[in-house]
């Protein structure tokens, strides 16, 4: 039987009710940011979290197990739900996880902090995540306890940072991201084609593929709201059989796991719109993607995988990327916040289990080490 699709609105419903309830507020204020997201109000779930870290900027993840093995502390950002890592889908029961909500102007835990064995940045890259990054790194070094990856090391990874990053880089490609303004845009048109997008969008949110000169001016006229871009040329990533195909990786203790792969016939590709559900010949590639990474990939794209895992030199943290016709590797984006999640049905995606189970055993052998 498949389960019934949730009732956002419901939910979202029952909450505000709650609300009116002193001991539920803050809990359900949280539980709000959550929910107004899936309902497609991100003003108000932004406003919902804000409440909530005002009355209270600690939330606690409650485990199944009467006494943890571990206890880790999340620095966090408010934002959506790409703002930060979503940590607890990649934790087992073993681990009690407490979330500590800054917005960049706080210099010192707070009092009430309870005993933790570990500090998480799981602050994703934005520029206007800049003062929390570094709050996050002066408040590691407050708490005292080891800390798992770096604000500043995250900070570095803008898309113009990364192409700095991996300059020159062997068997790698990483097209040029120049960051630029509307008049500058005008004034000084790149070469078509090229890919274009808001300065601080993920997801692809305003991303478009600029193939004539034209297009420019449609798209500044559809974006007005926008004043600064990335763009960077185009690199037709095509396979042989006319599909595009974007792997997703990320890397536990710079040791690179396999997580998904969409293929699909357009070059703007994410795992939701590959439809990878209705293609039983796509999820076969992707379970041998997943099986064998080594041999997914091949010789010259893993070697390049390797070296990008140890030049970035983070705890964890994800890529975005293709494989070239000759071999090498396309790098599309290298970001922390990366989401790492089986999919809906299951019973078409058991296949992606064994693989998720290896990145949450990867990240508590991590959190392990780091506690010794």
């Amino acid at each position: 039987m498949v389960d019934p699709e949730p009732d956002y609105a419901a939910s979202r419903r029952r909450l505000e009710a709650a609300l009116d309830d002193p001991a539920l507020r803050t809990a359900a204020h949280y539980l709000l940011w959550e929910v107004c997201q899936a309902c497609g109000d991100p003003r108000a779930a932004l406003d919902h979290l804000h409440q909530a870290i005002r009355r209270d900027p600690l939330q606690t993840r409650e485990v199944p197990r009467a006494v943890p093995v571990r206890s880790v502390l999340a620095l966090a950002t408010p934002g959506d739900f790409q703002a930060n890592l979503p940590l607890s889908l990649l934790l087992d029961g073993s681990t009690r996880l407490h979330t500590l909500w800054i917005t960049g102007a706080e210099t010192a835990p707070p009092p009430c902090l309870p005993p933790i064995d570990a500090v998480f940045v799981a602050i994703g890259e934005d520029c206007r995540h800049a003062a929390a990054l570094r709050a996050a790194d002066a408040m590691a070094r407050a708490i005292g306890r080891p800390t798992i990856n770096s604000g500043a090391r995250i900070a570095s990874l803008s898309r113009d940072g990364v192409c700095r990053l991996l300059d020159g880089m062997p068997d790698m490609v990483v097209p040029a991201q120049r960051p630029t303004g509307r008049a500058d845009l005008l004034a000084r048109r790149p070469a078509c084609p090229f890919i274009i997008r808001p300065h601080a969008s993920h997801a692809g949110l305003g991303l478009a593929l600029i193939d004539e000169a034209a297009s420019l001016d449609d798209y500044l006229d559809d974006s007005c709201d926008q004043a600064a871009f990335y763009v960077a040329p185009f690199v037709d990533y095509r396979s042989s059989d006319g599909y595009f195909r974007k792997y997703r990786i990320v890397f536990v203790d710079r040791v690179p796991y396999p997580v998904h792969l969409a293929i699909h016939d357009d070059w703007a590709i994410w795992y939701y719109n590959a439809q990878m559900q209705c293609s039983a010949w796509k999820r076969d590639e992707e379970a041998r993607f997943l099986a064998d990474m080594a041999g997914a990939l091949g010789p010259r794209a893993l070697r390049a995988l390797h070296a990008l895992g140890q030049r970035i030199d983070l705890d964890y943290v994800g890529l975005d990327c293709a494989v070239l016709p000759d071999g090498r590797l396309l790098v599309f984006e290298v970001e922390t916040g990366l989401l790492v999640h089986d999919s809906d049905p299951p019973e078409l995606f058991a296949y992606k289990q064994p693989a998720i189970a290896r990145i949450i055993n990867a990240v508590n052998t991590l959190l392990d080490r780091a506690c010794l």
